[in-house]
C-alpha cells in the first residue's frame, strides 16, 4: 500500500483488482473517497488506496523513464550512472540501494530503497518537470 499523501496525479504505480495487478499512471486522486484514477492501456479505473502497491526502482525502470547507462567514467567512479540530459542517477556502490540524485547545482543522498513514484516526486521537486514512460 502507498500512502496517499506521497501520490501525484503522473505518478506511476501497480493497480490491483482481485488477483490481476497492472502497471499505470496516475490520473487524478479523491482523497475524501480515499480512491485514486489510474490508467493502463486504453482503460481508467477507480482504485482504492489499499489495492495500490509501489514499483521498485531499477535499473530497467529508469531506462523505461529515459534514462540511459553512461559511458563517461568520470561518472562512473564510485558506482554506475543514468543519465537523463542534466538530470544524474547515480548507484554509489555496486549491489546497493545507494543512490545519488544530482540536478545541476543540487544533490540528494539517498540511503533507502526508493519506488519509482518516490523517485518521480523528487524528480519533479528537483527539476520542476514530471518523469513519465518514454
Amino acid at each position: 500500500m502507498i500512502k496517499l499523501s506521497e501520490i501525484k496525479a503522473g505518478d506511476i504505480v501497480n493497480a490491483r483488482f482481485e488477483d490481476v495487478v497492472n502497471t499505470g499512471q496516475v490520473l487524478d486522486i479523491d482523497r475524501e473517497e480515499r480512491k485514486v484514477l489510474v490508467a493502463h492501456g486504453d482503460q481508467e479505473f477507480w482504485y482504492s488506496n489499499d489495492d495500490l502497491s509501489a514499483i521498485p526502482l531499477t535499473t530497467n525502470m529508469l531506462e523505461m523513464l529515459g534514462f540511459t547507462l553512461s559511458s563517461d567514467p568520470a561518472f562512473n567512479e564510485e558506482g554506475t550512472a543514468y543519465i537523463k540530459g542534466p538530470f544524474i542517477v547515480r548507484y554509489l556502490k555496486k549491489d546497493s540501494n545507494r543512490l545519488l540524485l544530482t540536478y545541476r547545482d543540487e544533490h540528494r543522498e539517498i540511503d533507502n530503497d526508493l519506488s519509482v513514484h518516490q523517485f518521480q516526486n523528487h524528480y519533479q521537486v528537483m527539476t520542476n518537470m514530471h518523469l513519465e514512460l518514454s
